[in-house]
């Protein structure tokens, strides 16, 4: 199943719980906030949260039990970089000098859908006085 397609199912049902939904995944790192090992997620943007569905890895089913929100307001800035020529790195910083890395896969016909999601979500993120770090 591609990611469109798992967008879509979880949408109709109702199940995904933000707005703006983009299939990404993340990796352990020390930024603190995610310390699981590489897992596949729905991110979405909500009123107050930003919002992780994790995704098992075969069948792609939603696992409610890990998954992670991150509150907006504790969100001061964020990094955007494009890593190589198919994938590009959300990097969220927290008050706390923590951080979160989120990958997501580009410049495929199912990935596009997601691409715009995340530009749109970063659009919000500066919308709610977030800043973007230029490094």
């Amino acid at each position: 199943m591609n990611r469109k397609q798992i967008i879509l199912e979880y949408r109709t049902k109702g199940l995904i719980k933000g707005h703006r939904p983009a299939i990404v995944y993340m990796k352990r790192n020390i930024g603190k906030i995610y310390l699981e090992g590489q897992a596949d997620f729905i991110f979405s943007i909500g009123k107050e949260n930003l919002h992780f569905q994790k995704l098992t890895l075969f069948l792609k089913k939603l696992k409610p039990v890990q998954d992670l929100s991150v509150p907006i307001q504790e969100i001061t800035s964020f990094h955007h970089r494009t890593l190589n020529l198919v994938t590009n790195c959300l990097t969220l910083y927290t008050k706390d000098k923590h951080f979160l890395e989120v990958y997501y896969n580009t410049k495929t016909a199912d990935t596009y859908a997601s691409e715009q999601n995340i530009l749109k979500i970063i659009e919000m993120l500066k919308e709610k006085g977030k800043t973007e770090v230029k490094i």
